[in-house]
């Protein structure tokens, strides 16, 4: 069920009003307590039909991208209840919408991140096969990553365990608002987070150590189902008197069972090329529905990928989309983008930002506070060579096809979520910056009202520094 949608702020909002009709010189028909008791009957039958009121919201939109690679102009958003009903440049607005005035502003789908480890209190880096953890319960909704998110003007994200574990859990599909994990959650239990990148010892340690978790739950399950066929022929002989069969099956093994049996998706952290001939086996024996997660060096296994996509495998692109190659001879650097190496390998890809818990990194893999930008890294692809539309796809639609939502986000159209973004400017432009974020019709985030923004700007000063002055 979707939230109640509260009153839009009114920096960027216009509120449709009705001017009150006054007829002077005109005598009512009624006596006076008639006439009072046909005014508030009047007023309780507005009030009712007001509070069955499906609550609209327009959205008015200098420059409209739609999603696909088309825009429109002077086009109007309509949300209804949180999900877009209308769109295009001659849509009528209704006298009870509260409308969005963004008629001189860049409006586009909200981004969508399909791989993010922000927003809990702790990520689970400590035991190594954890599968019945969720990150539903340790999500803290006052994280600052999900004021970056509302910043940088990102609607959805499927919140995910650490990768320096063998089975990490369950992630979350949430929006980032909300009081309660629960009131935040699009997916309460969404993909199985598991990884290559060994934490101790050796990568094939760590293969193993996957391996074996899945099939001890394997192994588990064929006792438990050879165990109740042994009853069932007891019961049938009259050896036993129980009604039913007693033993239960592990509770602790049943996440990855499902996703042996394909019913809850696999992420797979791939850190480096040479983990991907591992990832790709694991796949073909375990016949897993499961997206790689892929470090910056993988697209140097771009045949293997390809195998892989033939496999119904999907891709994301870790955070680094830059990766140094060094000539061992003449020790001369090259400069390559994993994103430009997928696409021209006709490889669907998305990609995500660093996590504001992310740890610095060196070399070939470092993260930097850029990266936690949704525009720089479209930015960074483009720069490298991806074309703009392929690169913004990136962020939202390809995104929302990876976590099932490509009908609900990830673009502008009739019966998606009102998930909007307005921007200052273009996505690419110097000046473009988020002003406003949209969610299911209701605006979250306003950089006019954004006290940390204005802090970091020199536009206030905060209470420590007024302090210290």
């Amino acid at each position: 069920m979707r939230s109640p949608i509260p009153s839009i702020p009114s920096s960027i909002v216009s509120a449709r009003t009705t001017k009150n009709m006054q007829h002077k010189g005109t005598q009512s028909r009624f006596p006076g307590s008639i006439a009072r008791s046909f005014s508030l009957a009047l007023f309780a039958a507005v009030i009712a039909q007001g509070a069955s009121a499906q609550v609209l919201t327009a959205v008015k939109a200098g420059k409209l991208w739609l999603g696909n690679g088309k825009t429109l102009d002077n086009a109007v958003v309509l949300i209804e209840d949180g999900r877009i009903t209308k769109v295009g440049a001659n849509v009528e607005i209704p006298m009870n919408a509260t409308v969005v005035d963004a008629s001189k502003k860049f409006v586009m789908p909200a981004y969508v991140l399909a791989n993010s480890s922000g927003g809990m209190d702790r990520e689970n880096e400590n035991m190594p096969v954890t599968p019945y953890l969720n990150v539903l319960d340790s999500l803290d909704p006052s994280s600052s990553a999900f004021d970056l998110a509302r910043r940088f003007g990102i609607g959805t994200l499927h919140v995910l365990p650490g990768d320096a574990t063998v089975v990490g859990g369950r992630g979350m599909i949430l929006k980032p608002y909300g009081k309660t994990p629960e009131e935040m959650a699009l997916v309460e239990r969404a993909a199985m987070k598991v990884s290559l990148q060994p934490k101790n010892g050796s990568r094939s340690t760590q293969v193993a150590q996957l391996r074996r978790a899945f099939d001890d739950a394997k192994n588990t399950r064929a006792q438990w189902e050879q165990a109740k066929k042994d009853w069932e022929e007891e019961k049938k002989n009259g050896a036993t008197n129980e009604e039913e069969f007693g033993e239960k099956l592990d509770e602790l093994k049943q996440p990855l069972l499902d996703v042996l049996d394909r019913k809850t998706r696999l992420w797979l952290y791939v850190p480096a090329a040479t983990d991907v001939p591992a990832a790709l086996r694991f796949v073909q024996d375990y016949k897993t529905d499961t997206v790689f997660v892929l470090g910056s060096s993988c697209f140097k296994a771009v045949d293997l990928l390809q195998q892989a996509m033939k496999l119904g495998v999907e891709f994301i692109l870790d955070d680094d989309l830059e990766y140094i190659e060094k000539d061992p001879i003449t020790q001369d650097e090259t400069l390559i983008c994993p994103a430009k190496e997928l696409f021209d390998a006709g490889i669907p890809f998305a990609i995500t930002t660093a996590s504001p818990s992310a740890r610095m990194r060196f070399g070939n893999s470092r993260t930097s506070p850029t990266q936690q930008i949704p525009s720089w890294q479209i930015a960074t692809c483009v720069r490298n060579g991806v074309p703009q539309r392929a690169a913004i796809a990136a962020l939202t639609a390809i995104p929302a096809r990876i976590l099932r939502l490509e009908k609900q986000v990830g673009e502008v159209a009739v019966g998606f979520d009102g998930n909007l973004q307005v921007l200052t400017a273009a996505p690419l432009e110097p000046e473009s910056q988020v002003e406003s974020l949209i969610v299911e019709g209701k605006v979250i985030y306003e950089r006019s009202k954004d006290a940390r923004y204005a802090e970091l700007t020199g536009e206030t000063k905060s209470a420590a520094n007024e302090d210290n002055r």
